[in-house]
């Protein structure tokens, strides 16, 4: 909803008019962020549900899961509170006392149901010795298995070693405050001369979507997003488009008819704008860009569609989906849950067939389905170029990745060259570039990076 039509909360109905008194009521429909975050001072009454949707993590499936469960009772006291507040009120709870005497005192630790690759990569830096051993010593301990899920979530991106150490990138990440993946992303970025994309989706991404939903306008802010992913397949390429549109918008001085004409949130987007200044200046600290150089070193490819969808990919690995066509339509498969659905908010919800065989994602939900949110298609050389490691197959006839749950098939003088040549080639000018932040990675390794540009725009192989 727009913030200004949250703002309305805070409207008093008339006073003194001669209508039924059901008129001069206000209703107010409140998440739970209203039990301690605002004060709305004609509140009499709290209608109590006892119920809120939760974040949790699902081990097992490697899944945050947002479903309604009871409230604690610090939750229940702090809405009760929302009466009375400034004036007598009243509050009516919606389930039996014998409800609320069996609610736990407090509501879960956030350690115990959030994924936790973040905290042991600081845990790391801070050489706090082993990450299950330290995290053992806590109040409460999460689960041995989300902690290891997050271990092996740092190894695959390469943030950690096997012996569970830091890499260079590591440390990198390390110094910048985003999730490890976004982090990820921003130095790829900055590394493939794709920077404008990298910073403006890692802002959306370690925020929130700038694009907003009135109630009554759904089908119109599905209409305006899609208009502004095109023929791409992606909510981020969407999301890019959007900011710089609104950008151009505001050197005319016409955002604000642009925000409501395409169900933009201006705060949202002008907060985007601010943290994009502060990536950049992180990205400077430790060494990834100079600023002297000017923008235009650093965004060579930042029109490249397949360049930025590579890019997400880089940042987003082991987000990934399987597209498998099922006679007229697209079903999608992750390693872990088998089948999933597309968000409902996507601008790829409503697309039957894709042309490329793979999406990668930000996130992956259970509410009354599993959904993954945010999503791109990309081709199987963004994914060879960019993804994780490449396993020869036991039978030596392919590729694997992701523990064999990825296997790709060619020729054996085709996969060499990817294998060896290409992204063993790029693997060390990675490496490079991590080590030594200040390479010229558009001198150094010019002939490499062409020669993936023109892989990654070459005919992707049918599925």
């Amino acid at each position: 909803m727009p913030t200004i039509n949250q703002r309305e909360i805070f409207d008093r109905p008339p006073a003194n008019v001669r209508y039924p008194s059901f008129l001069l009521r206000k209703i107010v429909l409140a998440t739970n962020i209203a039990e301690s975050s605002i004060t709305i001072d004609d509140v009499i009454y709290v209608i109590d549900c006892g119920k809120a949707k939760e974040t949790s993590y699902d081990a097992l499936n490697k899944l945050a899961c947002l479903l309604p469960s009871w409230i604690s009772k610090a939750s229940a006291h702090q809405r009760r509170g929302r009466a009375g507040r400034v004036q007598p009120g009243v509050c009516y709870r919606l389930y039996p006392k014998l409800i609320h005497d069996a609610m736990p005192q407090y509501q879960l630790p956030e350690i115990l149901r959030t994924p936790l690759q973040e905290l042991c990569l600081h845990i790391k830096s801070l050489q706090l010795g082993v990450i299950g051993s330290f995290l053992a010593k806590a109040l409460q301990p999460p689960d041995a298995l989300s902690v290891q899920n997050a271990i092996e979530l740092l190894k695959t991106i390469g943030a950690l070693d096997d012996n569970e150490e830091l890499t260079p990138l590591g440390r990198h990440l390390c110094t910048l405050p985003l999730d490890p993946n976004i982090g990820k992303m921003l130095l790829m970025g900055s590394i493939f001369q794709c920077l404008n994309p990298a910073l403006t989706i890692a802002s959306a991404l370690a925020h929130r979507d700038p694009f907003v939903l009135p109630i009554n306008r759904k089908e119109e802010a599905d209409d305006a997003k899609r208009s502004f992913a095109g023929d791409s397949c992606s909510d981020h390429i969407a999301l890019l488009k959007a900011f710089d549109e609104w950008k151009d918008a505001k050197h005319y001085g016409k955002e604000k008819a642009f925000c409501w004409e395409n169900f933009l949130s201006p705060v949202t987007l002008q907060m985007m704008e601010d943290m994009r200044s502060q990536f950049l200046d992180l990205l400077s600290g430790i060494g990834f860009v100079d600023k002297s150089r000017g923008p235009n070193a650093y965004n060579q490819y930042s029109n490249d569609l397949e360049m930025v969808s590579a890019i997400l990919c880089a940042g987003l690995y082991p987000n990934v989906v399987q597209c498998k066509r099922r006679g007229k339509r697209t079903a999608f498969y992750t390693k872990e849950v088998g089948k999933v659905d597309i968000h409902p908010a996507s601008v790829n919800a409503g697309v039957h067939l894709f042309p490329l065989p793979y999406m990668v994602y930000s996130e992956k939900v259970k509410t009354t389905s599993i959904y993954i949110r945010d999503s791109t298609n990309i081709s199987d050389y963004a994914l060879l170029m960019f993804g994780g490691n490449l396993i020869p197959s036991k039978t030596g006839e392919g590729i694997e990745m992701l523990g064999g749950y990825l296997h790709f098939s060619a020729s054996k003088s085709v996969l060499e060259l990817i294998r060896v040549k290409l992204r063993g080639e790029l693997d060390k000018l990675l490496n490079r570039k991590i080590e030594e932040p200040g390479l010229d990675v558009s001198v150094e390794g010019k002939g490499v990076v062409a020669a993936v540009v023109e892989l990654l725009h070459s005919q992707s192989v049918q599925y």
